[in-house]
């Protein structure tokens, strides 16, 4: 008996994804994780200009939102305790002033759209089927910004609710001429406080209604990233302290799928040449004016030359930066 673990397998797509590519990735904080990778390997995309979403309808409100250009007003905005909040919104564009609020959002969403406009892969990373309603409007909200409960109604998005929601992604892009490949998976991060019976149907709901789209559309597509935690990495050493978030190490392998599905032979070896000069340009140096350590400089911005002058769409700088401070004039 030589297996001891159920192996969910990368799955092969009819496409691939190199730095050439324009990714716009938007979900949970899932999307987060794997978004950081693929910027720290100088992937243009972007990640999340609303911030993290979890549920269906806030994410697909976010990319019409965006692709409609239409920019959010002061009525558009709640008083949370001292600040002004859009319920569509990650905290983190939460400001006290109305205008400065405003301003973030809006700026984000811009950029956001430029993006998407652009995209060759959009990736969607679903968290929870579970939406909170918001009394006074009726809309489904993002975040609840730690407004008193009473003002929500909190229910499950049916299968036909979430299907018809999903749908509209592939919908939306092609009305606004987007080509792009979509790619849907869903969080392996378990939302514990709805009690694990509720997580699971949550979980059975997006990842059927996932599928029944996949199914309808030849642009849409699915990473197994909830199986490789559940099935794969079945154990608490791949969870935090929490028992909740996956580990860096199991990160790290849902990534290393990730590149084995989307990254051609090339790609991979381009990363792997780009990730040595990233990982010397993070170490800080004892002695930055020994001999040994000025050889290193310049042997490192050689490389960097090097791979700027063989890959002319990298960016290099900021590695550049790092390295050309301690050279000694």
């Amino acid at each position: 008996m030589n297996a001891f673990r159920t192996e969910v397998s990368a799955p092969e797509f009819n496409f691939s994804v190199d730095h050439n590519d324009h990714v716009f990735m938007v979900g949970s904080c899932f999307t987060e994780n794997v978004g950081d990778r693929l910027r720290r390997k100088k992937f243009e995309l972007c990640t999340n200009p609303f911030g993290i979403h979890f549920n269906p309808f806030s994410i697909m409100n976010s990319l019409e939102r965006m692709l409609g250009n239409r920019p959010y007003q002061e009525a558009d905005l709640v008083k949370s305790g001292e600040h002004w909040v859009s319920l569509d919104h990650h905290g983190r564009f939460n400001n006290r002033s109305i205008e400065e609020c405003l301003e973030g959002i809006n700026k984000e969403m811009n950029l956001g759209r430029i993006a998407l406009e652009k995209a060759n892969a959009v990736f969607v990373t679903l968290g929870s089927a579970w939406v909170y309603e918001y009394k006074e409007t009726g809309h489904l909200v993002a975040n609840c910004h730690k407004i008193p409960n009473r003002q929500f109604t909190k229910r499950i998005l049916s299968f036909q609710e979430t299907n018809l929601i999903l749908a509209q992604i592939p919908e939306l892009l092609k009305a606004h001429g987007i080509q792009a490949e979509v790619i849907f998976t869903v969080s392996p991060i378990r939302h514990w406080k709805d009690g694990p019976s509720q997580n699971q149907r949550s979980k059975s709901t997006l990842i059927s209604a996932v599928h029944n789209v996949v199914d309808q559309y030849d642009n849409c597509h699915y990473f197994p990233s909830y199986e490789m935690m559940m099935d794969d990495l079945r154990d608490y050493r791949f969870y935090k302290t929490d028992m909740l978030h996956p580990t860096e190490q199991a990160l790290d392998y849902v990534w290393m799928k990730f590149e084995e599905s989307f990254f051609s032979d090339e790609t991979r070896i381009i990363c792997k040449e780009l990730l040595q000069v990233i990982q010397a340009s993070e170490h800080r140096p004892m002695d930055p004016e020994s001999n040994s350590y000025q050889r290193f400089l310049r042997k490192q911005l050689d490389l960097i030359d090097a791979l700027e002058s063989k890959y002319a769409h990298l960016d290099l700088s900021q590695e550049r930066e790092a390295f050309s401070k301690y050279v000694l004039k």
